[in-house]
């Protein structure tokens, strides 16, 4: 009986070694809310050494949610060192060096860096690891970005960016010119276009809310699909704070 007993254990132990090596860790990462699970299932991938470059990529992503910047910044100096003309690491680095608070212009050198890289490769830059709303310092953060617009003056993205700033602070005369200049450089700018439709919707005018909402949707087939394809189109990383979430879920659910 004892050693059906150990067979039992010895095989079920070998059953979840077979299940822990056939893990898709990087796509359990991804499939993540929880910024702490992230963490610990891109780390997971890492140490497979599977998706190498996107796992540390996707941990950077991760631990800025978790305020470590410093953190951050490792993984996305592990992405330049996998690929030296990696444009959205050294975004990223520069947003968490900001963070930390090192000298800006360190964090700006890296921001510059991407900016000469793209335009070598004639790709435009997005600022994926950009502003996130839940932050608190709004100030610092177009402090930030107005920094860089020095640099990438007709950057639609960095203008995007300052317009979702200045809609956390209430500031919404700019934050209508900033998502307007952003379209103006981009006119397919749909993150632009429902970033005009939370400004007047807060403002309580449901005619310009309705009309940029449904100017995103026609632009994007995904907000098409109503509030399943919101879902999809924040997978591909369009971050909003709560309560811009909420309530492009009840437009969504208003105009459909």
């Amino acid at each position: 009986m004892k050693t059906i007993i150990l067979s039992l254990i010895f095989n079920g132990l070998v059953s979840l070694m077979l299940v822990a090596q056939n893990t898709d860790w990087f796509e359990k990462g991804l499939d993540a809310d929880d910024p702490k699970q992230q963490v610990a299932f891109f780390t997971k991938s890492i140490e497979q050494g599977n998706e190498l470059y996107a796992a540390y990529y996707c941990r950077a992503a991760a631990k800025l949610l978790l305020k470590d910047a410093q953190g951050a910044i490792d993984d996305y100096s592990k992405c330049i060192e996998i690929d030296s003309n990696d444009v959205a690491a050294y975004i990223g680095r520069g947003k968490a060096k900001q963070d930390i608070g090192v000298n800006y212009q360190e964090a700006v050198a890296d921001i510059v860096k991407a900016k000469e890289m793209a335009e070598a490769r004639s790709i435009p830059i997005v600022l994926y690891n950009g502003f996130y709303p839940k932050n608190q310092d709004c100030q610092g953060v177009i402090l930030f970005y107005n920094k860089i617009l020095k640099f990438c003056p007709d950057d639609p993205a960095v203008c995007n960016k300052l317009g979702f700033c200045y809609l956390a602070m209430g500031d919404d005369s700019l934050a209508v010119e900033n998502f307007n200049k952003s379209i103006a450089l981009q006119p397919k700018k749909t993150e632009a276009y429902l970033g005009l439709a939370l400004v007047y919707y807060y403002k309580d005018d449901r005619v310009k809310a309705k009309r940029n909402f449904k100017q995103a949707r026609a632009l994007n087939p995904k907000l098409r699909q109503g509030q399943n394809g919101f879902e999809s189109y924040k997978k591909e990383g369009y971050r909003f704070s709560d309560r811009d979430n909420e309530a492009l879920k009840k437009m969504f659910a208003r105009w459909k």
